[in-house]
């Protein structure tokens, strides 16, 4: 894959860009793609032409389209600011940024959720996506650029149904980028054409200055371009892999569903509007069925749950996300693993996703932590969540009688984690530090991540995970502080694929390890479109059929109706516990995919809406019982503290007790399940691991956030609509501030309400 830069029409990247308004108006330089087997072939250096000159001629026209693609596709690495980092550094994708951090999955506290700082309009590090600078990263240059695809396109002579093709792309986008904006703060400026800031080309400049506008306003224009986007779009795209991850009309589609059910969740819809709820469903309802139109389904249906879900960790090591049948691949980014051409920046072709997941000693990353708390969330076998308080859950040997996705999910000491070193020498003597001692190949690679330490004292420590770790698996043979479980999800796992995505690389510098990887990278899968529409029908009171969605996702990894697909009885007649139940479902199946931050946001989970009358009485949840927590029966985030989990072994000593009488690792294709009625396995080998753990191991669950137990988590009611940055309000004057936060211009508080349907005088 190579990069060129190119600049379309006639305005160069270094110009002088005077913003007026809440728009960004450089046209920035378009870095295009080119891979054999995809639509992001480059074919042509569109730079040295004009804009008439580029839309009149189809390539030229595709080509400026496709820039659009390189920024606005999620990208592996994603999630932890407003894009001044990477393209689209602002959409989580499942590590461990301040999206993910601000929720079970991760802990350390992310600025949203940190006791002992406050976002304000001043603050330096305050995330602000909407920011507006001169800078090929803002939203509003992305807007900006779409807006010159769809007019440029517009006034082609190019042919209907070329137009069709590339304006049902650009309307995908400009949508997809407003659609981030409005959910992180309600109303914003509607820019439809594209601003030239010049003054003078428009008279006084005054159209450049653009107010915020309702946020019913934005849904309805977010719907209408994506309803244009899916009447012209395909429901797939003929020509094959060279078209594959182009948008479809079933993504389009989907995401006004996803819009819409956001618009109809407690953080907008505050006293439980029935008509919300019911536009959501009609919208997700669409959006199945043009998938299915398109050949997307859940992959695996029949079998996913076979040998603990590993055809269900197959939907990711399929180039196009497919078991043969159905595509589960709604939205996806394409990766490879081509050299860096010399003085080119890497964009972000390679998917680092393989390399963050991967232990030390295999020349990984070291490897994503899981929390505790989402260790123990996971269902057991028979689908129903684990009681902390009784044994048939055992802390320590978590891993018993557990729900198939939990052992794609995690990985634990005892268990083959296998790869391919592509023929390196892993026993070379220059390896030592690096890879794991005595590993011959990457086929042969089991985990061991437990913790031993002579400092008897040391062992039992909550506020520690400091020790000797066995095997380089924390990069070192110093006390360094480490984990015990590892995040396995979307891992391409050599047991389960046998044609990696990586090159494995031995270096010790950038690209090394599994960086260099062309994984695609599947942000929107079916089985989240089909779990929003299990939420939007519950939410509109069509419990059966959210019901038979909901049991469509748990059949696909072994639930059947004999034991009524794992679910709780109680649920099928209470709209309250069904919706519980899917977004326990969504914690579960969409784990480490970047997607429960937005849950927790749209239900208020972090203190179930209390605190909000106090900002605006009209801001009181009125609906849902007075509070989203209470009425869905879970506990609030806020006050709580995230673990790590760290399993040590019981007898002090400076060399590894346990190392001796270690058992086979799992390859996890055993029967998991254990009887503790009768103290009977159904599988020696995991006997033998159990008996090797209940003889050497504990397990203790560390601070992950700090040793201090006073700060507890604390996201604050104003964060459920961010406020705008000093340098926004100052740029333009008619942008309201949000209720909550400081209006610059007028020292008071802010008077725009993302809640009303009336803007501010």
């Amino acid at each position: 894959m190579k990069y060129t830069d190119n600049i379309i029409g006639k305005r160069s990247a270094k110009m002088t860009v005077k913003m007026l308004g809440a728009a960004f108006f450089l046209l920035p330089s378009a870095a295009f793609i080119s891979c054999s087997d995809s639509f992001l072939e480059e074919k042509k250096n569109y730079g040295n032409f004009d804009n008439t000159t580029v839309y009149s001629d189809y390539n030229g026209a595709q080509e400026r389209l496709n820039s659009l693609y390189y920024w606005l596709l999620p990208v592996s690495t994603s999630g932890d600011g407003n894009g001044t980092n990477s393209p689209n550094d602002w959409t989580s994708v499942g590590n461990a940024d301040r999206w993910a951090k601000s929720t079970e999955e991760f802990g350390g506290f992310s600025l949203f959720v940190d006791p002992g700082e406050e976002v304000t309009y001043t603050t330096s590090t305050n995330f602000d996506y909407f920011y507006v600078a001169n800078d090929t990263y803002s939203p509003w240059g992305h807007i900006r650029n779409c807006n010159d695809v769809i007019e440029g396109v517009l006034g082609s002579s190019l042919s209907d149904e070329q137009k069709n093709e590339l304006l049902g792309q650009a309307y995908f986008f400009r949508a997809y980028v407003y659609s981030h904006l409005v959910r992180i703060y309600g109303g914003v400026p509607i820019i439809k054409t594209v601003q030239d800031p010049v003054l003078g080309k428009d008279g006084d400049g005054s159209k450049l200055i653009v107010p915020r506008q309702t946020t019913k306003d934005c849904i309805d224009f977010i719907c209408e371009d994506l309803d244009k986007a899916a009447q012209m779009l395909p429901a797939q795209w003929t020509n094959g892999a060279n078209d594959f991850g182009r948008v479809t009309s079933g993504l389009a589609q989907a995401l006004k569903g996803w819009m819409l059910l956001y618009y109809a969740s407690p953080v907008f819809n505050r006293s439980d509007d029935a008509s919300r709820w019911q536009a959501a469903y009609e919208a997700n309802k669409s959006a199945i069925a043009l998938l299915q139109s398109g050949g997307f389904g859940l992959t695996y249906q029949a079998n996913g749950g076979a040998a603990n879900g590993a055809n269900w960790a197959r939907t990711w090591l399929d180039y196009t996300g497919s078991d043969g049948s159905v595509s589960e691949a709604v939205f996806v980014t394409l990766h490879n693993t081509k050299d860096n051409v010399s003085g080119q920046p890497d964009y972000g072709k390679y998917n680092r996703w393989e390399h963050a997941i991967r232990p030390h000693n295999t020349n990984g990353g070291g490897g994503l932590t899981p929390t505790q708390e989402m260790v123990d969330l996971f269902p057991m076998a028979d689908g129903k969540r684990p009681d902390l308080s009784t044994i048939p859950y055992d802390k320590k040997k978590f891993w018993l009688n557990r729900d198939p996705r939990f052992y794609r999910t995690f990985a634990f000491p005892g268990v083959e984690w296998k790869f391919s070193e592509g023929g390196v020498d892993l026993t070379d003597a220059a390896l030592n530090g690096i890879i794991a001692p005595g590993l011959l190949t990457g086929a042969n690679y089991e985990l061991w991540s437990y913790m031993y330490n002579d400092d008897a004292a040391d062992l039992t420590k909550v506020t520690t995970s400091n020790g000797y770790w066995p095997d380089l698996v924390a990069g070192s043979a110093d006390k360094v502080g480490s984990h015990s479980v590892y995040v396995r999800k979307r891992s391409d796992d050599l047991a389960l694929h046998n044609n990696p995505f990586y090159v494995f690389i031995n270096s010790s510098s950038n690209p090394k390890g599994f960086m260099k990887n062309a994984a695609p990278l599947i942000t929107m899968r079916y089985a989240e479109v089909l779990l929003n529409f299990a939420e939007a029908a519950a939410g509109a009171n069509k419990l059966d059929e959210a019901l038979q969605a909901l049991q469509q996702i748990r059949a696909r990894v072994g639930y059947t109706a004999e034991n009524n697909f794992g679910l709780d009885a109680a649920i099928a007649g209470d709209r309250a516990k069904l919706i519980a139940a899917i977004l326990y479902e969504r914690q579960i199946e969409l784990a480490y995919e970047g997607k429960r931050y937005e849950d927790m946001h749209r239900w208020m989970l972090f203190d179930g809406g209390a605190g909000q009358s106090a900002l605006k009485p009209s801001w009181a949840v009125t609906g849902f019982g007075g509070n989203t927590c209470a009425w869905l029966g879970v506990q609030p985030l806020n006050g709580t503290k995230r673990h790590s989990i760290v399993l040590y072994c019981t007898t002090p000593s400076a060399d590894d007790p346990a190392l001796a009488t270690r058992p086979t690792a799992l390859s996890l294709n055993e029967d998991m399940s254990y009887d503790a009625a009768t103290g009977t396995y159904a599988d020696p080998k995991v006997q033998a691991l159990a008996q090797w753990y209940d003889a050497n191991l504990d397990r203790k669950d560390v601070n992950a956030d700090g040793n201090d137990d006073a700060l507890t988590i604390q996201y604050r009611p104003t964060y459920y609509f961010m406020g705008l940055r000093q340098n926004a309000m100052q740029t333009n004057p008619t942008l309201h501030q949000t209720v909550g936060w400081h209006d610059l211009g007028r020292n008071a508080d802010g008077l725009f309400d993302p809640l009303s349907d009336t803007l501010p005088e």
